[in-house]
């Protein structure tokens, strides 16, 4: 007769327990793919934040050609080195306050872009009764493509980028 141990069959219960709870995981499981290459190049409002951040970029890079061209003046009439010290530190701290403003405006209006993008994604998995959803790149074969459908979320939700004087309701 075939002797068997206790961790022997516990061991094999596990395997046939999990043998068993595979195909009926595998059947629960919706796997979606999303094209986010496609999404953004067809998001409008990723083209307006991109556009407002580009004019803000403008408008610091002319902020410190500006400040040095007033140094440059200031040190052509030979000011005192205390005022142009002074001088120096005033355009300083006004370029960095510019730039500081300008990075909490980019990354408040990347945060928004992403999580409008998210909810847009997460309710059209839900619509399609999807619990996995995937980049389109990371998929060889198969997967239900919800792309067409986010794109439609996005392009009718309201505007969430840009400052407050800027955004709609």
């Amino acid at each position: 007769m075939l002797k068997l141990s206790k961790p022997t069959i516990l061991l094999a219960g596990l395997f046939f327990a999990q043998a068993l709870a595979t195909p009926a995981f595998a059947q629960a499981q919706s796997v979606g793919v999303v094209d986010k290459v496609k999404l953004y190049s067809a998001y409008p409002r990723l083209k307006s934040a991109a556009d407002e951040i580009k004019k803000d970029e403008e408008r610091i890079h002319k902020l410190i050609e500006n400040s040095n061209k007033e140094f440059d003046v200031a040190k052509k009439a030979k000011k005192p080195e205390a005022e142009l010290n002074a001088l120096h530190k005033r355009l300083q701290t006004q370029i960095d306050s510019e730039f500081k403003t300008f990075q909490n405006k980019a990354l408040n209006m990347e945060k928004a872009l992403e999580t409008e993008l998210d909810n847009a994604i997460k309710a059209e998995a839900t619509a399609k009764n999807v619990t996995t959803v995937l980049d389109k790149s990371a998929v060889l074969l198969g997967g239900t493509d919800i792309t067409d459908g986010v794109s439609k979320r996005l392009a009718a939700s309201p505007t969430v980028t840009g400052s407050a004087d800027t955004q709609t309701k």
